[in-house]
């Protein structure tokens, strides 16, 4: 006796006899064993059973049949048994029913974290496969497969809500040179991608967008080109974003995303208010790319922002402050990490938080700060900012035992303070125990 999916697994275990239970001797004698489910397997399966498993071998050869069932129980056990490689264009009309979902990612994947999907597999299972059809997509013969990806997208258009491509192919690279030619009518081998302006637009509830300009998978052996993308795709990128209106979440990270192509990325996706977060960690922004940045901020009412390891020094942040000074501060998610914002760096951001109430968390790991970025940044702390709650990360930044001292003096009265990592600052033991001591208060 199968066990309907409909049952929680709970539910048996709750009715499950204890090891005790079963070495009593009159259970020993029991001959009706209502928890056992192995009693029928040895029995010849019923009339209904034989018919269903015909109706899921038959299930893409005839009409799908699913509603018109006389019982739930039918419908649930024809769930169980129908295959998972039926054709997609047909089970994502016809099968509404989670537990079918969630067979076909299990038996397509290893790993299904729920969670990132809306906690439904039948999302989960669309986003999957369209990611990774759009990752399989030829960027040179784009035009032929258009009519293709337009059929894949109106299957899916209803249920992803965020995008996660891995990879995405280059163009192919043009020929070579022959002995002879002129080498001055050689054409410049850019790379390009597919167009994003003529798929992401067309997916009305697309909430989330993760983008990598590269391949993960080298079967044709390694190229640097593989890992280069050009401006044409930033431009295309930024239309698609502006087109999305219900986009919140935008993140490219470990590419070679400098300030031209960022500067084009940004210029479609200013006209979208509704992105409030975007991650731009691991990339080559540098101090121009920081300039780039904080001129969107000053159009734009982003909430978190992410740059992390992007070689942005103190001129970088002094552009990033300039743009966020220019209007009212949203800003509540700052995180710089592995900058080298060093103490010049340091200085600029404590204008900013002498000039801001919203902000909620920053984060400075790594950054090469020393004493006096550390001081100055305990007493702009301690001066009285007109932060709610504050979480700061100043880790790994070479501030000194009498930073250390500052810090432990200055948290005794700071009330908005809700957590503060110092490790490997070198500070005493007395002052880190002494500053969690406050904060925990």
């Amino acid at each position: 006796m199968k066990i309907p999916h409909s049952i929680p697994n709970n539910v048996f275990e709750a009715y499950r006899c204890s090891y005790e239970t079963t070495r009593l001797s009159s259970e020993k004698e029991r001959v009706l064993r209502s928890e056992d489910v192995l009693w029928d397997v040895d029995r010849v399966p019923s009339l209904r059973t034989l018919a269903l498993h015909v109706l899921a071998v038959a299930w893409k050869d005839n009409h799908p049949i699913m509603e018109d069932l006389p019982t739930s129980e039918d419908r649930d056990k024809l769930i169980e048994i129908l295959p998972v490689d039926l054709p997609f264009e047909l089970t994502i009309r016809k099968i509404e029913e989670e537990h079918y979902w969630e067979r076909c990612s299990r038996d397509k994947w290893e790993t299904n974290e729920l969670a990132d999907h809306g906690n439904s597999w039948r999302r989960r299972y669309c986003e999957g496969v369209f990611c990774e059809y759009l990752e399989s997509l030829e960027p040179s013969f784009f035009e032929s497969q258009r009519e293709e990806c337009e059929k894949m997208i109106g299957l899916v258009r209803n249920y992803v809500h965020a995008i996660r491509i891995r990879s995405l192919r280059p163009t192919r690279k043009q020929k070579s040179l022959d002995e002879g030619d002129d080498p001055c009518h050689a054409e410049e081998d850019i790379v390009h991608h597919i167009p994003m302006a003529l798929v992401l637009p067309k997916l009305p509830r697309l909430a989330e967008i993760y983008v990598n300009f590269g391949v993960i998978y080298m079967n044709d052996g390694f190229e640097w080109r593989d890992f280069q993308f050009s401006i044409e795709d930033c431009l295309e990128l930024g239309e698609a974003v502006k087109a999305c209106p219900k986009l919140t979440k935008f993140t490219l990270c470990k590419s070679s995303l400098d300030q031209p192509r960022v500067a084009a990325l940004l210029q479609g996706m200013v006209a979208n208010n509704n992105v409030v977060e975007i991650d731009f960690s691991h990339c080559k922004l540098a101090d121009k790319g920081a300039f780039a940045i904080g001129e969107f901020l000053s159009m734009h009412n982003l909430q978190v922002l992410r740059l992390v390891n992007n070689d942005i020094g103190p001129r970088g942040v002094a552009g990033l402050v300039h743009g966020l000074l220019k209007k009212e501060p949203e800003l509540r998610h700052l995180d710089l990490r592995l900058n080298p914002l060093l103490d010049e760096g340091v200085m600029h951001l404590c204008a900013y938080l002498l000039r801001t109430d919203r902000l909620e968390i920053l984060n400075l790991s790594g950054c090469g700060i020393k004493a006096d970025g550390g001081a100055a940044l305990c007493e702009v702390l301690r001066s009285g900012c007109n932060l709610k709650t504050f979480k700061l990360d100043v880790s790994n930044n070479d501030f000194g035992k009498p930073v250390g001292e500052m810090f432990e003096a200055a948290f005794k009265s700071i009330p908005f303070i809700v957590r503060f990592d110092a490790r490997m600052c070198n500070f005493s033991a007395q002052s880190e125990y002494s500053i969690y001591e406050s904060i925990l208060r």
